[in-house]
């Protein structure tokens, strides 16, 4: 009679064996270790120094003190000492420290993940979320790569009919904001909100001749040139564009008037800007001819009103202050020269009034060298 079990070798009770007991006992004490197989680590390569009773553990590569040697054996804490039961291929353990199962095969202990190639007709899948009945795929985290397999890439939005809808649709607090694609028709469209509910549509491109409708309509970015030299008195009066020379000719010198009010002749009229042109910066470059002008105020109207050959009547003119801004020049040097407009728009057809007032103590007259350019957007 064998004294052994076939698969785990527990021991067998031996006809007239005396002290049973011990060998019945010994065969429990292996199945209590092995039977429903929960460790506490399998990464753990030196044995704790107060283990207790019954903890399991699966011993690692290059232990070290009791489980010298004992490389993928199962170590149990019984009656004070370290015992070691082999495993056999399939064993499976339950690794607490990790939260997931380990098998056997044969070699060494694995994490109990198959390997998984393919995967059909699942009903959701959720990255890092829940997906649900609506999104049956959901994705959440800072980016979605698609990448190519070779050479290109394509992201398909197929709809079943015309009328249907595959679009992109871009989204803040979960609300609408922007969305493109063949909505409806099947004609390309793109499409903004301020709220998620009235959309207005920017673009819509005919899916027949590729032809391009702006419904919203469009804006046109202008530029209009200011430039030459500009007389600097010696009082500091404001000077302006004096159209009548033309942008980079030789003398710009309209004097407009001293103190904080920079009007007194309206010969001039400045750059004229249609009604609803969303006017956005004057930017250039200015540059003084002496060091005794050590900063410039620049200043931008919206003027319109009732006017004759010299528009001299103040009365007969409506002024809308813009913006002020000061450029410091304290050398010779060319100095970069922005006045933001701040997205005015002009309510009627009128003209903007560029004025500079240059400061410091001028011992005579001096000059101001300026290249600018007044930037607007108009409807096509």
């Amino acid at each position: 009679m064998s004294q052994s079990s076939l698969i785990l070798e527990l021991p067998y009770i031996q006809p007239a064996q005396a002290q049973k007991h011990v060998t019945h006992n010994e065969a429990l004490r292996v199945l209590d270790a092995i039977v429903q197989l929960s460790v506490a680590s399998a990464s753990v390569s030196a044995p704790p120094i107060s283990p207790e009773e019954g903890t399991r553990y699966l011993v690692p590569t290059g232990a070290t003190g009791d489980w010298v040697d004992q490389d993928g054996l199962i170590a149990v804490f019984d009656t004070g000492v370290w015992g070691f039961i082999a495993p056999q291929e399939g064993w499976q353990a339950y690794v607490q420290d990790i939260a997931a199962p380990m098998f056997f095969d044969g070699t060494s202990w694995l994490i109990a993940i198959p390997a998984i190639t393919e995967l059909h007709n699942i009903s959701a899948l959720g990255v890092n979320t829940t997906a649900d009945g609506t999104n049956p795929l959901a994705v959440s985290g800072a980016a979605t790569l698609l990448n190519h397999a070779g050479s290109g890439h394509q992201l398909k939005v197929n709809k079943a009919t015309e009328t249907d809808t595959a679009s992109l649709l871009f989204q803040t607090g979960w609300s609408g904001r922007a969305e493109m694609g063949a909505a409806g028709t099947d004609d390309f469209e793109i499409k903004v909100s301020g709220d998620g509910a009235a959309w207005n549509t920017g673009a819509v491109f005919d899916r027949d001749t590729g032809l391009a409708q702006f419904p919203s309509g469009a804006q046109v970015s202008n530029r209009v040139e200011v430039g030459g030299r500009f007389y600097c008195y010696t009082d500091n009066r404001w000077i302006t564009y004096n159209s009548s020379y033309g942008a980079q000719s030789e003398n710009n010198n309209t004097n407009c008037g001293t103190s904080s009010a920079p009007w007194l002749s309206w010969t001039q009229m400045g750059l004229f800007v249609p009604k609803g042109a969303v006017l956005t910066s004057m930017d250039g470059f200015m540059r003084s001819s002496s060091g005794e002008i050590t900063d410039v105020e620049m200043r931008a109207y919206f003027q319109t009103g009732t006017f004759g050959t010299t528009w001299a009547d103040n009365a007969d003119t409506t002024r809308t202050w813009i913006t002020t801004e000061t450029v410091a020049t304290p050398d010779l040097g060319f100095k970069r020269a922005t006045l933001d407009l701040e997205g005015t728009i002009a309510p009627e057809d009128g003209f903007l009034m560029f004025y500079v007032r240059p400061t410091g103590t001028l011992t005579a007259t001096r000059y101001l060298y300026a290249s600018m350019a007044l930037r607007y957007l108009t409807a096509d």
